[in-house]
Parts: structure tokens; sequence; C-alpha cells
């Protein structure tokens, strides 16, 4: 929701006790508890919301619909005592929803009612929806009874592939759990697939080997060179404790589901995903993984105090402190308190042991903010780390480039790209940004031309690639060359006013003066003051010398 629209929305919910008479003289108390409801939830004050529909249901029990509103509403608070009570009204209803019923089992489990936990699973087997996670399910539980069969249960076998793609890393942490150290062989073989997945069950399975003081299997685990594995590499070698292990039900079953919410995510605005990563948080309110997830469901529906609120619970030793950090950064820019996200990333940066990828978000932030002198400082602390830690990273040195060119420094943005060019010399951005600077510039034509054919080749159909191919061959007299590739860049980027000025430029190059204005019309849209007085002029007037245009 926008933030203007929250802002009314919650004026009139603070004004609702006044307004209320006039606005809803011959209502029901009852109607006037569900506009409170709507407004409250309008607001993004889901517990508010919560409470008037559990109100509502305490007046109209019999009710479906309001039953089924007052469950999602809990879940999406937090509320599960509400939330369960209103599961088991659904349920007495014969209106419980599929998700409703992994709440039932999520409440079986944590009160270690195994047998009530695998009731449950038959009924989610035999609804369908969620069945495909049986195999998991069974598994955790029959670690939870302390059974011999646990690994058994939930290892991959002939079910679905969906179900299977589940089943393989909780049969991973079941089995290691269970103290069965065989599975390392076939976790290292997914952790050299580089599977996406495998960042995860990495963390799990480290800690868990560390916590029954496995160090040099845990270390070994590992491998890689993303900031969570080497901050986690960092805590073993520091001595110090590393959290997130899974070797309980709730923890593995709060994986699960928080997988699943991701998973399902789409847009974010589904309500199954946020009541799958609420559940996820009911089991195991500390799990990183829950809290993360749950938070990013939140701030796409809206809710993002309570996204903020809930990413102070991951806990300090976890490996996935700092994507809960970077989470949290994320929620601040959504809504456009840049100041506050700023401190948090100098706060961190400032840690002794802040990774590369702490400065780097820094370095964006300050970006953002225009202030570029600044950000190249931070993108040079994180190339240091890289070159520290024998990683180089290319992306690292493009941003910085970036810095450094907004800073008034070409020369340095240029030898940052070249740097970046060499380590990785198939990227098409690093070969457009040069070339483009260059053509900018009017430095080299020729040499600018090789960078962008070449990145022009590498990714025909990117728009910004296709506008600089295009641009060039306008600033080389290729007329032709140049509608061409910028009508390709307009198809890509309707809407991106610089193109639209380049196809205007070089459609007035070859006489097509009505397009021409057409296109710069389009350009005016989404351009800036500045920009907008020029392209004003050339609708008036033409582009004067063609080879100054922007």
């Amino acid at each position: 929701m926008k933030r203007g629209r929250v802002a009314i929305a919650a004026g009139l919910l603070l004004a609702w006790p006044a307004m209320a008479p006039a606005m809803v003289n011959d209502a029901s108390a009852e109607m006037r508890q569900y506009v409170h409801a709507r407004l409250a939830d309008a607001a993004g004050m889901p517990e508010a919301a919560a409470a008037s529909y559990a109100r509502l249901l305490q007046a109209s029990p019999q009710d479906k619909r309001l039953a089924l509103r007052t469950y999602r509403q809990a879940l999406t608070a937090g509320n599960y005592k509400l939330a369960g009570l209103a599961t088991a009204q659904l349920d007495r209803l014969g209106a419980l929803p599929p998700d409703g019923t992994l709440l039932l089992f999520a409440e079986a489990v944590t009160a270690h009612d195994w047998k009530r936990a695998n009731a449950t699973i038959g009924r989610i087997e035999r609804e369908q929806v969620f069945g495909f996670l049986a195999p998991v399910m069974r598994g955790w539980v029959a670690y939870g009874r302390q059974s011999s069969d646990a690994a058994r249960l939930a290892a991959p076998a002939g079910g679905s592939q969906l179900s299977n793609a589940y089943s393989r890393d909780h049969y991973m942490l079941i089995a290691l759990a269970m103290g069965r150290h065989e599975v390392l062989a076939d976790l290292r073989r997914l952790i050299a697939a580089h599977d996406v997945r495998s960042l995860r069950l990495q963390l799990a399975a480290a800690a868990l080997l560390a916590k029954r003081g496995d160090m040099a299997d845990a270390r070994a685990i590992l491998d890689g060179q993303t900031p969570e594995l080497i901050q986690a590499r960092a805590t073993l070698d520091a001595g110090k404790p590393l959290g997130g292990a899974i070797d309980t039900p709730e923890l593995g079953l709060s994986d699960l589901f928080a997988q699943l919410a991701i998973d399902v995510k789409g847009d974010g605005r589904s309500p199954v995903s946020l009541q799958l990563a609420r559940i996820a948080g009911y089991l195991a309110p500390t799990n990183a993984a829950a809290i993360i997830a749950t938070a990013d469901l939140l701030t796409a529906n809206g809710y993002h105090d309570a996204a903020l609120a809930l990413l102070d619970k991951v806990p300090a030793d976890d490996p996935l402190r700092e994507a809960a950090r970077q989470e949290r950064s994320g929620i601040l820019l959504s809504m456009g308190n840049r100041q506050a996200a700023l401190a948090d990333a100098q706060k961190a940066a400032a840690q002794p042991d802040a990774s590369a990828a702490t400065l780097v978000e820094l370095g964006g932030i300050l970006s953002d903010l225009d202030r570029p002198a600044e950000a190249v400082k931070a993108y040079q602390r994180a190339i240091d780390i890289d070159t520290a830690q024998g990683i180089p990273n290319w992306a690292h040195l493009f941003l910085q480039a970036g810095a450094l060119d907004r800073a008034g420094d070409w020369e340095g943005a240029k030898d940052r790209l070249r740097q970046a060019g060499k380590l990785a010399p198939g990227q098409a951005v690093i070969l457009n940004y040069l070339g483009y600077g260059m053509l900018d510039r009017g430095e080299n034509l020729p040499e600018a031309q090789a960078y962008i054919e070449r990145a022009s080749s590498l990714d025909p159909n990117d728009a910004a690639i296709a506008d600089s191919l295009g641009w060039l061959y306008y600033k080389r007299g290729n007329y032709p060359g140049a509608i061409a590739a910028l009508e390709r860049a307009v198809a890509g980027e309707p809407g991106q006013s610089v193109i639209n000025e380049h196809l205007g430029d070089a459609y007035w190059a070859v006489g097509r003066r009505i397009e021409a204005r057409y296109a710069w019309r389009a350009a005016l849209v989404q351009a800036g003051k500045a920009d907008s007085e020029r392209i004003k002029r050339k609708m008036a007037d033409g582009p004067g010398d063609r080879l100054s245009a922007n």
C-alpha cells in the first residue's frame, strides 16, 4: 500500500470513535466493529484489525466468512492464540482451509503430541494441497519420537519431483541430527553443484556439527564465498559458537514452511504465503529463516512496522543475522527512510568484522543519497577485503567505477572498468558502460564502438545496450543503423526518457519530423526538469547541432 493511503487510513482509524455516530448512525455495533477492523487493516495495523475481528467472531461464532477473516488476520498479526481459536472454530464449522490444517499440525508438534501430529499428517494427505510435504513432516515427527526410522521416512522416494525437492534437504538434516555422518558425502556433492537452496543447508549442517564438537567437518561444509559462509567460517575460526543449528522437529518444520512460503510467494500478496511464514514462526520463534521470510512477506503486504519489529528477534549469533540486517535496510529504503537505512549500514560497516557485502550496501545507500565520494571509499573497503581474501569481485569494481564517475573522476572510473573487464571479459554491462562513457565524452570513437558492439553481441536484447549502439551509430552518421537499434531499445524500455530522446534525434536527422516529435513527447513523460527544457526546445526548433544532443 502507498504510504499516503496508509496515512489516510490511519487518520480515519484514529478519528473513528468521533466519526462513527455520524457515519453509521443507524448501523449496528457489529458493523462499526467491522469497519474499524477494515480501517485498521488498511492502515497497516494488523494487531488492531485482529482484535476487532475477534470481537466480531465472539458475537457471531457461526459466521464462516468472519471466522476465516479472523484466522487470516490473526496469523498476519502473529496473534497465535487468536489464530488457534479461529482455526478451531473453522474446523467445527467444516470450513478450515488447507493452510489451517498446517496450523493444527504445528500445534500438535509444539505440544509434542506426536500421535495427534501423525493423525493430522494423514488429514493433510487427504486434503492433497500440501500432501507433498508429508514425507518430511513424518520424518521430523519420527525424530521427535526418537524413532530410528526418522531419516528413512523423510528420504526422497517414489513421490513426486516436488515432494523429493523438499525431502532431499530434510533427509540430510534429520540424518545429521541423528549422528549419521555418512550423508556428509551427499551434502558435499550438493554444495559443489552450487544448488540454489544449498546455502541454508550448509549453514544449518555446519552449526549442528559444530554444536556436537565436530569442528573439522563443520569448517569443511562451509565452502563458498557468500557473505554468510565467510562470516560463519570466521566465527568458527575465532572459537565462537555458531548458531542456526536445525536439530529439533520445531526448527526443522519451521524451516520447511519458511522455504515453502518463499517458493509460493509470487508478488507476495497471496495470503497463503504469509500464513505459511507465520506458521513457521509459530513453530520456532527465533528461527532466522522464518523471521526473514515473514518480514519480507509482511513488507510486500504493506506492514512495514511489523516487519521491522520482527527482524529485531533474529539471534545475534545466527549466521543469517547479516541477511536480516540487510532485509531491514531494504524495508527502510522502501519506506523512503534512507537516513535510517544509512545509519544502520554505517553502524554495521564500523564493526571490525564487517563484510564486503556490508560495505557494498553502504556504498549503494550513499550513492542513492548523492554522496558519491563517500560511496567510493565504502566500495574501496569492500575491494580491499576482496583482495585480502583472494577473491576479487568484478561487481564491486564496477560499482566503484560508477561512484567515481558521478564524483567527477572519469579517468579513475575507466581504470576500474578496465580492471573489472579483465576479471569478467564476458560481462556486457562493463563493456557498455566503458564504451558509452567514452562516446558521451567524444573519446576515441573507434575504441568506444568496439566496446559497445561487443556488448551488443553478448546481450542483444538489453535495451540500455541497444540505446548505446543506436547513439553510437547516430554520432557516427549511420542514421538507418541508429534508428533500427533505438527502435529496438524503445521496444524493450518504452518509458525510458533518454532512449526516446535519442530516437527522436535520429528520426529528425532523416527528416521524419512528426515521428521525432512523437518520440520527444514520450521522452518528456519521465524527464527531469533540466532535460525537459532541452526536449521542449527540440520539439519547437529541432535538435540544432545533432552531435551536441544529450
